[in-house]
C-alpha cells in the first residue's frame, strides 16, 4: 500500500496577504496570559524580539503573508469522519505542514489548522474561523458585519499590577529553545466516543454536576487505570478556563488573544480572584512528571459544528495534536449540542482495553 504522503496530490500553492499598502505596520504586545504559553511552544514567525530583550511582540509589516496549499487526497472521506478506530497517521497529510485545504473528490473538503497558544487561545481561534466562514458564506467585507463578531485587540485592558509578564519572561529566558519540531505520525489509533445527555446524567451520579468536568474526570480515571503506578505517586489532571468574564474589569468575549488560566472551581469562586498564585504556575508546571499527567484540548462550548462556510454541515472535527500531547479532546456533539464528543489517541491494544473498561464502567450507573 502507498504511504499517506503518496496519496496527496498538490493542486496549487500560493501566499495570502492584505492588499499592498492596505494595512500599516502593526505590533501587538504579549500580555502575561500570552507569555505564559512560551513555556510550551515558542512561535518562530510573526514574533519580534526587540534588541534590548524586552518581552516579544506580534509584529506585522506590509508584505507579510501566510502560505496556502490546496491538494487532493484519495483516501475514503466517509472512513475518516466516523467515530470508530482509525490510524492517526491517515490524518497527518491533512495538517498544515502539508496541505491545509484538501479535496476528497466527489466527497468533501478538509480544512487543516494550526495555532499557537502564545498568540491566541481556543475560544478566540474558533471565533476567527467562524468570522472567516461567515465572510465566505455571505460574501461580505468584515467591516460590514456586526461589530460583536469582529476581533477585539486592545491589550491595554489586561492589567498586570503584579508584573506577571516580567516574571514569566525572565523564566523563559533561562530555557534553551531548540527550534520548531513538527508533529510526526505515530502508530496510534484515533477514536471518538460520543456521550449522549443520558450518558452524562448517568456519569453525574458519581462525579458531580458539571458536564465538562464530569466527562474529563471519568475519562481521566479510565484512561490510566490499566497502567501500573505506585499508589503514592502523584498524578496530574490539567484543564483550563476562559477568564474573560472573571477579570476586573471583565473583557469582551471577542477579545483576540489568551485569557485562559487554571480551571479550579474553588479558585473561580474565591474572593482572591483567578490570578491568585499564577506567578508560581510556570515553575510548578516544570516540576510535574509529564508521564503522569493528562490534559484536555478543546471545549464542548465552542460550538464548532455550527460553523458554516456555505459548503454544507461540518461532518467531523478532530484534534490531531492529542496524538503526542497526552490529552483528550472535547467537542460538542454534531447532531445534538448537549452531547459531548471525546477524542482519544492510544496504541491499538490500549484503545481496545479502554473501550471495554469504559463501556463496563458506564453500566455501573444504570
Amino acid at each position: 500500500m502507498a504511504s499517506s504522503d503518496e496519496m496527496v496530490n498538490v493542486l496549487e500553492e500560493c501566499r495570502v496577504s492584505p492588499p499592498p499598502n492596505a494595512v500599516g505596520e502593526k505590533s501587538l504586545p504579549l500580555t502575561f496570559f500570552d507569555l505564559l504559553w512560551l513555556h510550551f511552544h515558542l512561535v518562530q514567525r510573526n514574533l519580534l524580539f526587540p534588541p534590548n530583550l524586552r518581552e516579544p511582540e506580534i509584529h506585522y509589516v506590509d508584505g507579510d503573508s501566510v502560505s496556502m496549499t490546496f491538494a487532493e487526497f484519495n483516501r475514503d472521506f466517509a472512513y475518516l469522519i466516523k467515530n470508530h478506530q482509525r490510524k492517526v497517521a491517515h490524518f497527518y497529510p491533512l495538517l498544515p505542514q502539508l496541505p491545509p485545504v484538501t479535496l476528497f473528490p466527489n466527497s468533501g473538503i478538509s480544512f487543516g489548522f494550526t495555532f499557537d497558544h502564545v498568540v491566541v487561545d481556543g475560544n478566540a481561534f474558533i471565533r476567527f474561523i467562524r468570522l472567516w466562514a461567515t465572510i465566505h458564506k455571505l460574501q461580505r467585507e468584515p467591516l460590514m458585519l456586526e461589530g460583536a463578531i469582529l476581533p477585539f485587540y486592545d491589550r491595554t485592558m489586561v492589567k498586570d499590577p503584579n508584573k506577571l509578564g516580567s516574571i514569566f519572561w525572565q523564566h523563559h529566558q533561562k530555557i534553551k529553545f531548540e527550534g520548531y519540531r513538527p508533529l510526526l505520525p505515530t502508530s496510534n489509533i484515533l477514536a471518538a466516543i460520543l456521550l449522549s445527555q443520558v450518558d452524562l446524567q448517568r456519569l453525574k451520579k458519581g462525579y458531580g454536576s458539571m458536564p465538562n468536568v464530569v466527562t474529563c474526570l471519568k475519562f481521566y480515571t479510565r484512561v490510566w487505570s490499566g497502567e501500573e503506578v505506585s499508589e503514592n505517586e502523584l498524578e496530574h489532571f490539567g484543564f483550563v478556563a476562559d477568564c474573560r468574564a472573571c477579570l476586573d474589569p471583565p473583557l469582551p468575549e471577542n477579545y483576540f488573544a489568551n485569557l485562559i488560566g487554571e480551571a479550579i472551581q474553588e479558585k473561580l469562586g474565591s474572593n482572591k480572584g483567578v490570578l491568585e498564585g499564577l506567578d508560581k504556575w510556570v515553575v510548578n508546571f516544570s516540576s510535574i512528571n509529564i508521564e503522569r499527567a493528562v490534559g484536555v484540548a478543546g471545549s464542548a462550548r465552542f460550538a464548532v459544528y455550527g460553523i458554516d462556510f456555505g459548503l454544507g454541515q461540518l461532518q467531523k472535527r478532530e484534534s490531531i495534536s492529542i496524538d503526542e500531547t497526552r490529552c483528550i479532546s472535547l467537542h460538542e456533539g454534531k447532531d445534538n449540542k448537549g452531547d459531548i464528543q471525546v477524542g482519544l489517541s492510544f496504541p491499538k491494544i490500549k484503545m481496545d482495553a479502554f473501550a471495554s473498561i469504559f463501556t463496563n464502567g458506564l453500566s455501573v450507573y444504570d
